[in-house]
């Protein structure tokens, strides 16, 4: 069983993420993991990430259709510069054509990262409904 969450650094993202035609969308999310980085909320938004890339394979539809992917400012900062960000996290969805439009970085401002608002804004991009399921221990 492969992790739910890729992890990527620069020739992965060009691999998995950048080539196209692809017939699967991705939904990357760019941290800054690093004490360093001062990336105070990069660990819980990481955290909620992981339980939606792991309630969508609980899923029975589970598809190839989608993967869940992340790449860290230290692992990946080529990428960070090739996407203009200048901020972590975030959150951005990969279509299987075409380029990412505005819509497919989500909003964290406005709707907050955790994993509820995560499936959300994946059903909204992919039509992939996913039923979070929270570890009991959270």
């Amino acid at each position: 069983m492969t992790r739910p969450v890729i992890k990527l650094n620069g020739a992965k993202f060009k691999e998995y993420v950048k080539a196209t035609p692809r017939n699967y969308s991705v939904v990357v999310m760019f941290t800054a993991m690093a004490p360093q980085r001062q990336c105070h909320v990069c660990r819980y938004a990481k955290d909620e990430f992981v339980i939606v890339a792991n309630s969508f394979r609980y899923l029975q539809a589970h598809s190839k259709k989608l993967f869940f992917a992340s790449i860290d400012f230290d692992e990946g900062s080529d990428v960070f510069q090739m996407m203009k960000l200048h901020t972590a996290p975030v959150y951005m969805h990969f279509p299987p054509k075409g380029k990412p439009k505005p819509a497919d970085t989500m909003d964290i401002e406005r709707v907050g990262f955790g994993a509820e608002a995560i499936a959300k804004w994946i059903a909204e991009r992919t039509e992939i409904q996913i039923r979070v399921f929270r570890p009991p221990n959270y």
